[in-house]
């Protein structure tokens, strides 16, 4: 879902005077009245939706993470902007987290046979499983209220093997030797996981549970939700907040409960020992045992891969995680996408309506672009409408976010990168206005051209906006044909004034004064 960036170029200074003109006032991720868009029809018997981000928007982007720490902030500072009024503190070490192996759901537990293999009960009693030739696999299953352990030989056959372990206790596959224990998975893969596994009765069936460190198991949470060669502090932001939610989550499981998450996103990502790197074990190493607190409780600090410019709110039970305007999400790269429905696609989806007229937002939460994100969608027919909530809207087609809106059918004048972007930064009513012509072709990339603004685009760049004395600057060099490039950020406001990235330098224009370009 993420991609590793490109490494940072170096920068060497190189001055050429230029003259300042005044900057436009901000657009970039700026809020728009909450409103009833217009309806719109099919064109082509079709309609487009443009829209920004990835996931729910709540918590820390994960982009936003990697743009914030390119800009300069540790850890701690992009866990305090994520999480507002929230505070770092240290669980006891050694706490251990048990995790729901989902894909395990034949309701036994199967292991490869490795040297150093015991099954233990909860009351401490053990048998080593003997290996060779004859022990293909070894398989803890259920058996009414009793728990069975048996062997595979090489054809396939299950012998029981007897045990003096307690029938009335939980028994645990682990590995003193190697730590490790090679779970073999029902489609015949094999997933190799720390800790120790045991076989949980759940209902009439059963479950594999992973009991592990709560630090050992970050180890294959981290890298899986967030590229390990990121920037080292977007990393460690990743891991405080990955530690926090799994404590947060194991705090409030009730008494009886034989898991404490689960091991996909629908509650974080863990993928075991396949996925473990360095630079994530740095991470969790840098910042171990740290959590977030809100009023010396847990925090829950919910993430996702980008919230689009604009994080959303998770409502009044946690004013931690707060609706604004988030500078550091697009600095990785352009958030925007677009997607075309088939008319016949979504009159499938709402039979009700018959032949498709139109679909219309009527509401959305007035926090970000578009005017926020959607809260209603209506669907008109030749026969009646319906409506519907943005999130159903959203998981019916498999959108990425609710912060989007329909624009019309498929012309793909209106579908590029940089219209999109335009779209983002919400259309005819941003402070952009109309553009002033066709996107124009240039460098192999593109620009679109706006009374007081330009937006840039190219494949290795995506799109970015360039406003006031950056942008005459720019131009005055040849635009994207100069020595600099493509744009790699937007406009980025400093203490001393403002500046942009560009593929091959710098332009940097302070408060009063004359721009500098560096380049390299």
């Amino acid at each position: 879902m993420l991609a590793n960036p490109a490494p940072t170029a170096l920068r060497r200074a190189a001055s050429a005077a230029l003259g300042v003109v005044a900057l436009t006032a901000g657009v970039v991720g700026s809020a728009i009245p909450a409103h009833a868009d217009a309806a719109v029809s099919p064109k082509s018997s079709a309609i487009t939706i443009v829209g920004a981000g990835w996931g729910h928007g709540k918590g820390m982007s994960q982009y936003g993470a990697y743009g914030a720490a390119t800009k300069g902030l540790d850890y701690t500072e992009i866990i305090d902007f994520y999480y507002s009024g929230t505070k770092l503190d240290s669980l006891p070490s050694g706490n251990v987290i048990r995790v729901w192996i989902t894909a395990d759901n034949d309701k036994s537990l199967a292991v490869r046979p490795v040297a150093g293999l015991k099954v233990v009960d909860s009351a401490g009693h053990s048998v080593t499983l003997p290996t060779g030739t004859k022990y293909n696999k070894w398989r803890l299953s259920r058996s009414g209220s009793k728990r069975v352990l048996a062997y595979r030989d090489t054809k396939g056959k299950y012998t029981t093997y007897k045990t003096k372990l307690e029938q009335g206790r939980v028994w645990y596959i682990q590995n003193s030797k190697t730590g490790t224990v090679k779970l073999a998975m029902p489609n015949g893969d094999t997933k190799t996981y720390r800790g120790k596994l045991a076989l949980r009765f759940s209902g009439s069936g059963a479950r594999t549970v992973n009991y592990l460190p709560m630090e050992t198991y970050l180890r294959g949470v981290v890298p899986a939700e967030m590229p390990a060669t990121w920037s080292a502090e977007a990393v460690k932001a990743q891991a405080v907040a990955a530690r926090t939610y799994a404590a947060k989550l194991r705090s409030v499981v009730s008494s009886g409960s034989i898991y404490d998450l689960c091991d996909t996103t629908a509650c974080q990502v863990y993928r075991g020992v396949a996925v473990e790197h360095s630079g994530s074990d740095k991470a969790i190493s840098g910042t171990a045992n740290k959590v977030v607190e809100y009023k010396d409780k847990l925090a829950l600090t919910m993430f996702s891969s980008s919230n689009g410019g604009w994080s959303a709110s998770a409502g009044a039970d946690y004013p931690y995680l707060k609706a604004k305007k988030d500078p550091y999400d697009g600095v990785k790269r352009d958030q925007t996408w677009s997607v075309t429905l088939s008319s016949s696609r979504i009159q499938k989806a709402y039979s009700s309506v018959g032949t498709l007229k139109s679909v219309q937002i009527t509401d959305r939460d007035g926090d970000g672009t578009y005017g926020g994100r959607v809260d209603k969608v209506k669907i008109t027919g030749s026969k009646g409408s319906v409506t519907v909530t943005g999130g159903s809207f959203k998981s019916k087609f498999g959108l990425k976010e609710r912060l989007f809106k329909f624009v019309g059918g498929t012309d793909p004048a209106t579908t590029t990168a940089n219209y999109l972007h335009w779209q983002a930064l919400g259309g005819t009513a941003s402070n952009l206005g109309t553009p002033s012509g066709a996107e124009k072709v240039v460098a192999g990339g593109s620009v679109l051209a706006f009374p007081d603004a330009d937006l840039w685009w190219s494949p290795a760049t995506g799109s970015h906006l360039i406003t006031g004395a950056i942008r005459k600057a720019y131009n005055d060099l040849g635009g994207a044909t100069s020595k600099l490039g493509f744009p790699k950020t937007d406009v980025i406001a400093s203490e001393t004034g403002t500046y942009v990235d560009f593929e091959l330098g710098r332009i940097a224009c302070p408060t009063s004064g004359d721009c500098v370009v560096s380049y390299g």
